[in-house]
């Protein structure tokens, strides 16, 4: 039975912890959105569309613009939040719509905890391609230092092998070089270069239709990746991270 694409959400997380002792300033965490939002615009996606919802004077609420085709527009870097007392700073933006084709990401630097890019979609036909989203989370981890980057539906988080760790899902990105014979029940594994060294792997575990974290087929060989890697301490806790 055929996938209905509309009835899928797909959830792309990056991990890591901010090194030094300031955050970016408000400019430069927008700069990086901005190139989220270029790497976005390569599978078709308009960088137009995506916005800071704001309340009109009327009451209403209106999608601001967030970014132009070259760069962040000063409503978004005024739009950066500080909350010194956790020691965070988060921006994000959405493209105005609700429900199927939504979709909408945000960036939560942390000096405490784990900081984290988030991008959360609905139905975004577009983007459901292992070749389109792999690409956008090879761009993803090439910006931030990631210790685990994960792309699956929010459902497969109750399904996955160890709930303290990361789960496979549709794809997984270690900063390892990692080979078939480790993984080799991975479907794809794409090395992730930086300076002629390759910094990290993204594991894929469905390559020819979307990952359905109702499907068996699907969810059985995400969680023999992760059984594998756990048993080569290649998956790590995240309370270690």
């Amino acid at each position: 039975m055929s996938t209905n694409l509309s009835d899928i959400d797909i959830d792309v997380d990056v991990l890591f912890r901010l090194k030094g002792s300031s955050t970016p300033s408000h400019a430069e965490h927008c700069q990086q959105l901005w190139l989220i939002a270029k790497s976005l615009e390569r599978i078709g996606l308009d960088i137009k569309q995506w916005g800071i919802g704001d309340v009109s004077d009327s009451g209403g609420l209106v999608n601001t613009p967030a970014f132009t085709d070259i760069g962040p527009t000063d409503a978004a870097v005024e739009s950066v939040t500080e909350s010194p007392d956790i020691a965070e700073q988060s921006f994000s933006v959405w493209n105005g719509t609700e429900g199927q084709n939504g979709a909408a990401f945000s960036m939560s630097y942390s000096l405490k905890n784990l900081s984290i890019f988030e991008l959360k979609t609905e139905g975004l036909e577009k983007l459901y391609t292992s070749m389109a989203l792999s690409g956008l989370l090879v761009d993803a981890v090439k910006i931030w230092p990631a210790e685990v980057a994960q792309v699956a539906p929010y459902l497969y988080s109750q399904k996955k092998v160890f709930p303290d760790r990361p789960g496979v899902g549709w794809m997984l990105y270690l900063p390892h070089a990692l080979t078939p014979a480790q993984v080799p029940d991975a479907r794809a594994l794409i090395p992730v270069m930086r300076d002629d060294t390759q910094q990290g792997t993204i594991i894929v575990s469905v390559t020819d239709e979307v990952f359905d974290a109702n499907n068996r087929e699907h969810v059985k060989i995400a969680n023999d990746i992760e059984i594998r890697l756990a048993d080569q301490d290649l998956l790590p806790r995240f309370v270690d991270l």
